[in-house]
């Protein structure tokens, strides 16, 4: 079995989230705080504002005018774009590599993990939730522990997988009883460890809804949507596609019909190429 306070310890070689992402989570979702307030937040970040605006000026945008500031890429991109821009590039940078131990090849994880932060995205724009960016970083950052538990799969991998084929359990069921941890856990752990929001913890750690509960938390509900929608439209490795026994009743807490569910895939699939082709400027 595996120790908590040992794989915390190895979560430090993992590049530490920017502190702006912390202060820009604290703003983004509040209605009450100007635009001009969190625009400063990302103008005051070198790095950020450069990746930015490199991004805005490609050629995938297309703009005639050229983007010279965070203002005019706010103007030209709107503020929803520019936040998940700035969330993309600031978190995403280890889920590139490979994960042999969960069979993930390179980039794979990182577009399992795109992929299903804008399908949540789009879910919370849908219900119109007020929580949407926190949504979007839970969605994004879910699968975090993977990265930190990946070393450790070796011949435990072949026991989780026949854990799962035997016992008919979901990946994370399989990791509990083979590792004495799971990835989920291990990441809403990490989240707090780097300072993340108790609701963004709290999403990360439950997201599979492994842990019955009469009321389910509305992020929780969305980013567990969104994953079962990547897994449904093929974006999920076959490893990560589990049963998602909670689907109807998730939906009908959203208060999300077959149709509203049916057109977010369809509008993402219609797009998946140029997002992903946009995303690897980062």
């Amino acid at each position: 079995m595996l120790s908590l306070d040992q794989l915390l310890k190895e979560s430090e070689r993992i590049e530490p989230v920017p502190q702006v992402i912390h202060q820009l989570m604290d703003l983004v979702d509040d209605p009450e705080v100007p635009i001009s307030e969190i625009t400063a937040l990302i103008l005051y970040e070198p790095l950020v504002t450069a990746n930015l605006l490199k991004l805005a000026n490609s050629a995938a945008f297309g703009f005639k005018k050229k983007v010279d500031s965070v203002h005019d890429a706010v103007v030209l991109m709107g503020l929803k774009r520019v936040v998940e821009i700035v969330l993309l590039n600031s978190v995403t940078k280890p889920l590139k590599s490979a994960y042999q131990g969960y069979g993930l090849e390179e980039g794979q994880l990182w577009k399992q993990s795109v992929s299903c932060a804008l399908m949540a995205s789009a879910i919370a724009e849908t219900i119109a939730a007020p929580e949407k960016h926190t949504v979007f970083t839970a969605a994004l950052l879910k699968d975090i522990g993977i990265i930190v538990l990946d070393r450790h799969m070796g011949e435990a991998m072949a026991m989780i997988r026949e854990a799962m084929a035997v016992g008919s359990l979901s990946l994370v069921s399989a990791e509990r009883q083979v590792l004495g941890i799971d990835h989920a856990y291990l990441g809403g752990r990490i989240a707090e460890k780097w300072n993340f929001s108790e609701a963004l913890a709290g999403t990360i750690q439950q997201h599979h809804l492994t842990d019955e509960a009469t009321d389910i938390p509305k992020e929780i509900a969305m980013v567990y949507l969104a994953d079962s929608m990547c897994s449904m439209s093929g974006l999920n490795a076959e490893l990560f596609c589990g049963s998602y026994v909670h689907d109807d009743r998730v939906c009908d807490q959203l208060g999300l019909s077959e149709e509203n569910v049916n057109r977010i895939m369809s509008d993402f699939f219609a797009r998946k190429e140029d997002i992903y082709g946009l995303l690897a400027i980062l």
